[in-house]
């Protein structure tokens, strides 16, 4: 019984973490309301690519990535 609750933890655990990648690479781009001049990457929606922006250091959401590689895996099966 416990290598089921196992198998049924893991499989629970990848759709949970699918549907957040999702859910984070169809935020918008937001900057945020501080004076900060980070450069960061994050995923457009519109044109299905990772592009750079600047986020101010607070507010925002989590669509962003400090490196460009990341936010392409991240976003990946969502480009197409």
């Amino acid at each position: 019984m416990s290598r089921l609750a196992l198998l049924a933890l893991i499989v629970l655990c990848v759709v949970c973490l699918s549907q957040g990648s999702k859910d984070v690479c169809y935020l918008p781009i937001v900057e945020g309301n501080c004076s900060n001049r980070m450069s960061l990457w994050a995923f457009n929606i519109t044109s299905r690519r990772c592009v750079r922006f600047y986020y101010s250091g607070c507010g925002g959401n989590a669509n962003r990535f400090k490196y460009r590689l990341k936010c392409v895996f991240s976003c990946f099966k969502y480009r197409f």
